[in-house]
């Protein structure tokens, strides 16, 4: 377990809460449900909210941290 936490503690610095940040709001910026072929899943519905989940926590992420 203290391998996950030496592996994972960099995200609770603000640079690192700033690359999560920046991170997600680019794959939700690019669709992410594109990349995992849900495009089509009810009408294009499903890759359509999984992009603007990710826009939305990405930038409340960021905006958090300025």
């Amino acid at each position: 377990m203290d391998i996950l936490n030496d592996l994972t503690k960099w995200t609770t610095t603000k640079t690192g809460q700033i690359i999560v940040g920046v991170s997600v709001l680019g794959l939700g910026l690019s669709t992410f449900g594109y990349g995992m072929g849900l495009e089509n899943m009810l009408g294009g519905k499903v890759g359509m909210a999984m992009g603007a989940v990710g826009v939305l926590i990405g930038a409340s992420t960021l905006l958090e941290q300025f």
